[in-house]
């Protein structure tokens, strides 16, 4: 069997900018136009993402895991720049992708999560934990600074959130808790800076210089290949949660604003 091998990620650290296109170093990335920018070498050198595997359930589980968090990845980065703007409605939208991709990467059954994604990722440190992710924990720290206003979009879309990441962990994990709380972590106590490169690299991910162009052609690989798999085989898990289930059943239109946002805010004038 074939395990489909999905291409690492570059992404700047989160309080790194985008580098100026390699076709034309003279030009900001942020004012380069779409159609230039489509002939950027980083661009046009972007790996294409393959299909999931049809033959194994777990494969298929771990390949939804890692391009839902990719997904996740590049969506925080946007969100990142909405909330510097402070652009509550692009964000809120951006938070409803997010809220998308973590019913997508979180899809498998608890049996296979219990015995395929967990024990890789024990394997790779007891306590991997999600909450070290340095864009996370950079728009954490965001919205410790800038509130969102009570009933807004954001606020709304925020709670939401917060409702998916919590009802799709308990139906992964019925009965126990979180690798990080089991390994005894204080789970207020900030990462090092090794555990952080851990989450980078067990998700496939290179913090290195990256053009706008380059990221968005990557964005589109990763976000068109869940589009078009959500779409081929639907997410149709059952939560205890009616709203969850209606928002599930219009998980591609969700994601896929990651993409038109992208383009909006890196291929048209705006510097994020």
């Amino acid at each position: 069997m074939a395990v489909p091998v999905i291409p690492r990620l570059v992404v700047p650290l989160p309080l790194d900018e985008f580098g100026p296109c390699q076709a034309e170093s003279a030009i900001l990335v942020g004012a380069l136009p779409r159609q230039r920018a489509a002939t950027c070498p980083a661009a046009l050198n972007v790996q294409p993402v393959p299909p999931p595997p049809s033959d194994s359930e777990a494969e298929f589980a771990w390949y939804r895991w890692i391009l839902g968090h990719h997904g996740s990845f590049v969506a925080w980065r946007l969100l990142s720049s909405a909330l510097d703007r402070r652009d509550t409605d692009e964000a809120a939208a951006l938070f409803d992708a997010y809220s998308a991709l973590l019913l997508y990467a979180g899809s498998c059954t608890p049996t296979v999560y219990a015995t395929v994604i967990r024990p890789r990722m024990m394997a790779r440190h007891p306590a991997m934990s999600g909450t070290w992710a340095r864009d996370y924990r950079h728009i954490t720290a965001q919205l410790s600074e800038f509130v969102p206003e009570s009933g807004s979009m954001l606020k709304e879309a925020l709670k939401f959130n917060r409702l998916v990441h919590m009802t799709v962990a308990h139906r992964l994990v019925p009965v126990g808790k979180s690798l990080l709380r089991d390994a005894g972590h204080d789970v207020h106590e900030a990462p090092t800076e090794e555990e952080q490169e851990i989450v980078d690299d067990f998700f496939l991910m290179d913090r290195a210089p990256n053009c706008a162009a380059g990221f968005v052609a990557a964005l589109r690989a990763r976000i068109s290949a869940i589009i078009a798999d959500a779409r081929l085989n639907p997410v149709t898990e059952i939560y205890d949660r009616q709203v969850v289930n209606r928002f599930q059943e219009d998980l591609p239109e969700h994601i896929s604003r990651v993409v038109s946002i992208a383009e909006a805010t890196l291929l048209e004038g705006v510097n994020a």
